[in-house]
């Protein structure tokens, strides 16, 4: 009869994990229990991450200004008026396609008040001297919707509804006389500037020629802008081509047999793995609801969060890094964990890195296949239930545009160092391992992939591309053996991600 409380014997030729497999059911069921709530508090936001809650905080302590720098709009419209300003529009057709790249193919809602008198200001400045009559027939629509609106929806408007009516108009009167060459007093200036910032000052400077160091300082850049995206744009198109390219050769590899599995899997009955997932996910989700009690017991109900919320949110998580040693806490040894991990490199460091390098490109091709399934997935989703079109805001921008240099060095290597690092030692390391002991290589990988997908916090139907991303890693940790080459791979993406966020945040200013 098997004895639970027993060390694992392995039953073939394969040696099992060290642990029990008691020990092994109990940690898997506090995993899984995790992974779940973490999932329900991430699809509800009940709890928001630590990235969400930092990027939150962030955002109350920079409300006092109406011009969020994270704002899907604000920053397409930024680069694209420099781009009209610095290359030119020759056309009407041209200069209406400028202004309609403001806006994004998945953007269905009608923007508010504040946002269409900066549509505004954006579409005069593109139109050159015709911009005046295109900002008019905006303010008009704009004046006719609010003189119509109470006898439309047949109720008196709120007093919030009407000061926010009275701020607009007086918005309007001011933009009116700008583009009517009439002077402005430093009263009206000031307040323009103040609700609109970046807009306004280049509404203040329309009519004005390339040689104003004012207007030139708002609007300069743009051939420095356009070199940069049409540099992105091939770094992506070669990225592209490259995965389809190594995808096509290790298929090639792998069915004439020069490709094989360095993987050994364990015999069943071990608990390392099990160990470690559990100790990751119950850690992670401690950390998880404690900084969702911070910010409610600072914050409150409608405050603002502390100041240094955004910093201890991103220096907490390396604190939950710890939680992968879970298993020398049951006497496993760092030699031998570095060995069930995957921390290892019996060919060669570089040899791991060159095939990390190529299996993230060779599976490129699964990540976009799976951003398109996604996308489809998620706009039928929002088709049938009727519901508005997503919040467009990302944490990691929204926390990236407001905050200090520090600030930025601590998302930057939490992104680059700490995810890479961490998560492939959980999902790859241990997860998988545990996985295979019973479970063929694909499946356990889109187990493992399932879960690290759902860890994220994105909306459940958007989650695809991360999936993808974690089966690959773990085809790849089923190659090589060792979670080197997935680590730097994860290491590629977030960079290469990350950076560019950075390079929009910086084309946007």
């Amino acid at each position: 009869m098997l004895d639970p409380f027993a060390p694992a014997v392995a039953t073939d030729s394969r040696s099992a994990d060290p642990g029990t497999p008691l020990r092994a059911w109990l940690c898997g069921i506090i995993a899984v229990v995790c992974i779940l709530t973490v999932m329900f508090l991430n699809q509800t936001e009940a709890a928001p991450s630590s990235t969400k809650s930092a990027a939150q905080a962030s955002k109350a302590a920079a409300a006092t200004s109406n011009l969020d720098p994270s704002d899907p709009f604000i920053m397409s419209a930024k680069v694209v008026t420099k781009l009209a300003y610095d290359l030119g529009a020759p056309d009407d057709a041209t200069r209406r396609m400028l202004i309609a790249q403001t806006k994004s193919p998945y953007e269905d809602r009608k923007p508010d008040a504040t946002e269409q008198v900066r549509r505004a200001i954006v579409a005069a400045e593109i139109m050159g001297d015709k911009g005046g009559a295109e900002a008019e027939r905006a303010f008009f629509a704009m004046e006719t919707e609010f003189a119509d609106r109470a006898d439309r929806e047949a109720r008196v408007l709120e007093p919030e509804e009407k000061k926010e009516i009275e701020e607009i108009s007086a918005d309007i009167a001011t933009l009116r006389a700008v583009y009517a060459g009439q002077p402005i007093d430093d009263a009206s200036r000031d307040r323009l500037v103040a609700r609109h910032g970046w807009f306004a000052k280049v509404a203040m400077t329309y009519g004005k020629p390339k040689s104003d160091p004012v207007r030139a300082d708002l609007l300069g850049g743009g051939l420095v802008l356009f070199s940069l995206l049409i540099g992105i744009i091939f770094l992506m198109l070669g990225g592209v081509l490259a995965g389809f390219a190594c995808f096509v050769v290790a298929i090639v590899l792998f069915a004439t047999g020069r490709m094989r599995p360095r993987f050994v899997k364990p015999a069943p009955g071990g608990s390392f793995g099990w160990e470690l997932l559990a100790g990751f996910t119950f850690t992670f989700l401690a950390f998880k609801l404690i900084m969702w009690m911070v910010v409610l017991v600072t914050a409150g109900s409608g405050g603002t969060p502390p100041a240094w919320l955004p910093t201890a949110a991103l220096l907490g998580q390396w604190a939950v890094a710890l939680a992968v040693f879970t298993p020398m806490v049951f006497g496993v040894g760092f030699g031998e964990w570095s060995r069930l991990t995957g921390w290892i490199a019996p060919r060669g460091l570089f040899r791991e890195l060159g095939a990390g390098l190529f299996g993230y490109l060779a599976g490129l091709p699964l990540v976009i296949g799976a951003l398109l399934v996604s996308l489809v997935l998620d706009r039928i989703y929002l088709g049938i239930t009727g519901q508005g079109p997503r919040d467009q805001s990302n944490p990691i921008l929204e926390l990236a545009s407001r905050s200090d240099a520090f600030t930025l060095v601590l998302l930057f290597t939490l992104a680059t160092v700490w995810a890479p690092l961490v998560e492939e030692t959980v999902f790859r390391g241990g997860m998988y391992r545990a996985l295979r002991t019973r479970l063929h290589a694909i499946l356990a990988g889109l187990v493992s992939a399932v879960c690290f997908g759902i860890m994220h916090g994105y909306p459940l139907l958007l989650l695809g591309p991360v999936m993808a991303i974690g089966l690959t890693f773990a085809l790849m940790r089923e190659w090589r053996g060792s979670i080197i080459g997935p680590v730097f791979g994860h290491f590629l993406n977030n960079a290469t991600v990350l950076g560019l966020l950075f390079v929009v945040m910086a084309l946007a200013k």
